[in-house]
């Protein structure tokens, strides 16, 4: 069946469904709701009361060709369009920056939203911009319903598991992708945090564990610091244990976590929604999770991106709100 046939049928049934592409790699597959199948598909939000899911048969793969004739997506009006103006934003960051000088936590994740205006919206050329753009990040466009139909390109995992082995990283740090900017002591104690952070949530469930960074991922507008973990489970029972205890990580969240938390859901003002929390999809063969970042929400009339950085005392609030300008490029300049 012709691909526009299933769009119709799929919109026509009210069924969830989406477009991915794994890190690494250039096939897209969709994959559609199907409650007979053995697989799951889900979207758990960032403070994990809200979740999404469908169950699925197989990975069924699509031609870039095909995908590039483009498909109409129903989607919604956008009616709240109330984000953050940089001057708010930059007072949040230095009420943050003084908490933390404070001694109170040692890291904290500040995050926006950001509406762009944009009435010609075709979520599937957006899609395929970001696969090509961003080979090394899961990019995915998921239709859950016209009020929620979510694009993104995460370069971010949580964790990846094909038992015995799970694996993840430790992402954190950020600059411009430029020669000229150099990793200082806020950037490198950033990622040293995070991944501090990590290992230690992983020697509850893993006595071999192995470290590969950090190194600079490269990613067009920034680059980050990354470390790469691999770890062998004792008891593949322990995954989903595991992968709670993993989110939300310092690098959506920060630490101490709950301190980190807490102050997010009080000063912030707003709620994350999908945002920074996680996807999942899980097979009886191997399991993957991603942090959902860099991602935005579709609508008729634009897009509301969701950006944010880790904030430490020595943060500047003038960087980072450059920095999650930044951030914004991923999913703006797909649309």
């Amino acid at each position: 069946m012709p691909l526009s046939d299933i769009f119709k049928t799929l919109i026509s049934n009210k069924q969830a469904f989406s477009f991915i592409r794994n890190p690494g790699e250039n096939t897209v597959y969709m994959l559609v709701e199907d409650n007979a199948g053995t697989n799951t598909y889900s979207f758990i939000s960032f403070d994990t009361s809200k979740k999404y899911a469908f169950r699925f048969s197989r990975f069924e793969e699509v031609s870039g060709e095909e995908l590039k004739k483009g498909f109409p997506i129903p989607l919604s009006e956008e009616e709240n369009t109330e984000v953050f103006s940089r001057e708010d934003y930059l007072e949040l960051v230095e009420k943050t920056v003084r908490f933390l000088q404070e001694g109170k936590a040692r890291k904290i994740v500040i995050s926006r939203k950001k509406w762009i205006n944009n009435p010609e919206i075709n979520p599937v050329q957006s899609f395929l911009f970001l696969c090509k753009k961003y080979p090394e990040s899961f990019c995915h466009l998921s239709y859950w319903n016209p009020k929620e139909v979510w694009l993104g390109a995460t370069p971010e995992i949580l964790g990846i598991f094909e038992e015995p082995f799970f694996k993840t990283i430790s992402l954190a740090g950020t600059l411009p992708d430029e020669d000229s900017f150099l990793w200082g002591e806020k950037e490198i104690g950033e990622q040293r945090y995070v991944t501090e952070y990590i290992h230690e949530k992983l020697k509850n469930h893993s006595s071999r564990i192995s470290l590969n960074g950090p190194n600079t991922l490269h990613l067009g507008h920034v680059k980050h610091l990354i470390t790469y973990f691999s770890a062998q489970l004792e008891n593949s029972t322990q995954l989903s244990q595991l992968i709670q205890a993993l989110h939300p990580t310092p690098a959506v969240c920060g630490l101490p976590l709950e301190v980190s938390r807490n102050f997010i859901l009080k000063e912030e003002g707003y709620d994350r929604d999908f945002y920074a929390g996680y996807i999942g999809i899980q097979t009886p063969d191997f399991q993957n999770y991603f942090v959902n970042l860099r991602c935005g929400r579709l609508h008729k009339n634009g897009v509301l991106l969701f950006v944010g950085g880790g904030i430490t005392a020595q943060s500047d609030p003038e960087k980072e709100w450059k920095e999650t300008e930044l951030k914004a490029k991923f999913i703006s300049e797909s649309l």
